[in-house]
Order: structure tokens, then C-alpha cells, then sequence
């Protein structure tokens, strides 16, 4: 199991690490530490060319995800613990599911759930059409879009390693094993948060997602020999940055 640090100032650090001012700010979340990552996934977002131009969506932490204005959600899977509201520009986030998955991970969690709901909403606004891809090659594409948004984090070099382990970490663990048709087996999810991240071959795209979620991407001995402590910023394997801008790393439809 990840090993966690007690929350303190870390999340509070990564929402002030940057000298951009920020637009209108949407209604924030009540949860403390989803709110602090959000602020910093803000800056991050308006420093994107792909979604500068974008409004952010609002994060709300709500006790229950179930949502008349949410029935548009292209990723009902994720509903027990997140929903991205297309049509609202919400992110709906589940207070009992978060905190469970915080006491496990601690901040990692709040950073990948805040990051895995944003990339929800970089797709289509439409449901996919039926294709002969597999079927969780939207759910893993925005996984690996989540893993880019969180290797941009202005995390502290002494906290890195550690946020982005368990953000990875937490995706393999968020859902149930129900999910997998639509957002890919959990070691799946957290081969594409890594690949976001620039730590492996994989790009985001359809074609490489397809190949992941379709079992033929070699993940299993990759995630039991080198596990996810890889360490992000010296395994880097996607030029020409790492971590990635999403401009370069998206192949948005």
C-alpha cells in the first residue's frame, strides 16, 4: 500500500505556486483539500492552449451524485464516486466515497479525482457511437488526459514522487471491478494516468488506448517489476516534455 503523509499545507502549496491570476472562479467545493487542488488544476487549465479558451468547470462535493442535470454524463460508470455534467459544467463528487478513498491515499486522492473529473469533460459532449474499438477506450483516454493534468501540478520536489504515486494508486482503486467495460480495468486506468504523465510509450490517443484496453499493451510486468514508483521526472519517456502540455499529448476528436 502507498505510503501516505498527513495533509497539513501540501495541497494549500500547490494552489499557491503560481504567479497566474486567476479568471472568475467557479463555485468552489466544501472539501478543503478538493478545493485546494482544484485551485491549482486552475492554473494549469488557463495555461493550456487547449483549455485556456475553455471555462472551468466547477468541482462540488455533493452527498449524493444522483443528479437530474447530470443525466448527460458520458462516463456513468464513475457515478458512485464522480460525475462530469457536460451540461451543466459540473463535476459532482461523492463527500463519503472521496473521504474513504482520502483515508487511503491521502491527498493523492483529491488530486486524481479532481484531475480525472476535468478529463471527463475534454471529450465529446456526445456518447460515443458503437465502434469496433474496445469499449473502455473513452474511459482510459481520459484517464490518460487526467494523468497529464496531474503531471503539471506545481507540486513541491519533496512531496512529487509520493502525490503522484498515490494519484495513480487511487485510480487503479476508485471503482469497482463493475466499471471496467466503460472506464477499463483498474490496472489499465492507472497504466494511462502514468502514460498522461509522459512515464510510458503510450500517448493518449484512440489507437493507443484501444491497444491498452484491448490487453495487448504489456502493463502487468511493467506495474510488478518497476510498480508506479517509477519516479516520474527520470523515467520520462514522451518527448518533448515531461511532463506533457495537453495541447501536445490530447488527440481530441
Amino acid at each position: 500500500m502507498s505510503q501516505v503523509r498527513p495533509l497539513p499545507c501540501l495541497l494549500a502549496l500547490l494552489a499557491a505556486n503560481a504567479p497566474l491570476g486567476l479568471m472568475a472562479a467557479p463555485p468552489s467545493p466544501s472539501d478543503p483539500a478538493l478545493r485546494s487542488v482544484g485551485e491549482a488544476l486552475q492554473r494549469v487549465w488557463q495555461r493550456d492552449p487547449l483549455t485556456a479558451a475553455r471555462p472551468f468547470p466547477a468541482l462540488r462535493v455533493v452527498e449524493s451524485t444522483a443528479s437530474p442535470t447530470c443525466a448527460s454524463a458520458r462516463f456513468s460508470a464513475s457515478g458512485p464516486l464522480l460525475l462530469a455534467c457536460p451540461a451543466s459544467g459540473e463535476i459532482l463528487v461523492h463527500r463519503g466515497k472521496l473521504a474513504a478513498l482520502h483515508g487511503v491515499f491521502g491527498e493523492g486522492a483529491e488530486a486524481f479525482v479532481a484531475a480525472y473529473g476535468l478529463a471527463q469533460l475534454l471529450g465529446p459532449s456526445q456518447r460515443p457511437q458503437a465502434t469496433a474499438e474496445p469499449s473502455a477506450t473513452a474511459g482510459l483516454q481520459a484517464a490518460c488526459r487526467a494523468g497529464t493534468l496531474l503531471g503539471a501540478l506545481p507540486i513541491p520536489a519533496a512531496d512529487r514522487r509520493l502525490v503522484l504515486n498515490n494519484a495513480i494508486s487511487a485510480a487503479e482503486q476508485a471503482f469497482d471491478s463493475s466499471a471496467s467495460g466503460q472506464l477499463g480495468t483498474g490496472p489499465q486506468r492507472a497504466y494511462a494516468v502514468l502514460s498522461g504523465m509522459g512515464g510510458t510509450n503510450l500517448d493518449c490517443g484512440a489507437k493507443a488506448m484501444a491497444l491498452l484496453g484491448s490487453g495487448k499493451a504489456d502493463i502487468e510486468s511493467f506495474l510488478a517489476t518497476r510498480g508506479t514508483s517509477v519516479g516520474i521526472d527520470v523515467f520520462c519517456r514522451q518527448p518533448p516534455s515531461c511532463p506533457r502540455y495537453l495541447g501536445f499529448s490530447l488527440a481530441l476528436p
